[in-house]
């Protein structure tokens, strides 16, 4: 909702606002968060597939007219996003449709490389730029093999792989706060206050599900048999959600 929050308020100043890095970023990310969701659903049968059952059995729960709806908006979704991000791009850039894929892997790359803190002496710039590289590696391993697959959602098979959307979108709105930190605008800016309320939202859910099910859930640890296969990657991802409830003051 942070990222929503944040795209909505820019769209009442101008469209110039809209086509800022922090903007582009957020765009870009939500269009990948929705084609992932909506290939999540439509392919839930082969995603979720129970190794091993006989005849074929798998997680998915959603059918019919309910998984048409669920595909219809996550691309609605993706598409909107994806909209907006062309029509803020410069008045000849958005003339030249051919260019727009090199233009998005020269920000992905410049994003890359821009990863580390530029001071190692600020702490909110070396938390940011933990947290940014620690949800683009979640995002990998969510897509990855299991049982390492499960570490960042904590929800088995049925939902681990959508969580990548989530973990995507939490990487690019790290690297928004980290530049935002490095720019002196972190403390100043609304938009970069949306993000890290939103943020430390996202941490806190997190950790109190994570309490929930150990200390709550009488089915623990009993049906928790994929989770429990890794359990040092389960503290280490806690751990680094955690570091989101840190104060951005240095």
């Amino acid at each position: 909702m942070s990222c929503y929050a944040t795209l909505a308020s820019a769209s009442k100043v101008s469209w110039e606002e809209l086509g800022s890095t922090t903007c582009r970023r957020l765009n870009l990310a939500l269009v990948a968060a929705g084609v992932g969701g909506a290939l999540w659903v439509a392919y839930a049968p082969i995603i979720t597939a129970i190794p091993g059952s006989n005849p074929p059995a798998s997680h998915q729960s959603y059918k019919g007219l309910t998984r048409a709806t669920m595909i219809g908006a996550y691309g609605c979704t993706a598409a909107l996003s994806a909209a907006v991000w062309a029509r803020s791009l410069p008045e000849d850039v958005r003339a030249k449709p051919l260019s727009w894929p090199g233009r998005v892997a020269d920000g992905v790359a410049k994003s890359l490389v821009t990863l580390g803190p530029a001071s190692a002496d600020d702490p909110v710039d070396v938390k940011y730029s933990i947290l940014s590289t620690s949800f683009l590696v979640f995002t990998a391993i969510a897509l990855g093999p299991f049982p390492l697959a499960v570490c960042p959602s904590w929800t088995g098979r049925r939902c681990s792989r959508a969580f990548a959307a989530w973990t995507l979108l939490a990487a690019s709105s790290c690297l928004n706060l980290k530049e935002a930190a490095e720019s002196g605008k972190l403390m100043v800016d609304s938009a970069y206050t949306t993000l890290s309320t939103g943020l430390k939202g996202l941490g806190a859910v997190y950790l109190a599900a994570k309490a929930g099910a150990i200390l709550i859930d009488p089915s623990f640890p009993v049906h928790y048999g994929i989770v429990k296969q890794v359990p040092a990657a389960q503290l280490a991802a806690a751990v680094l959600f955690g570091l989101t409830l840190r104060s951005d003051k240095a």
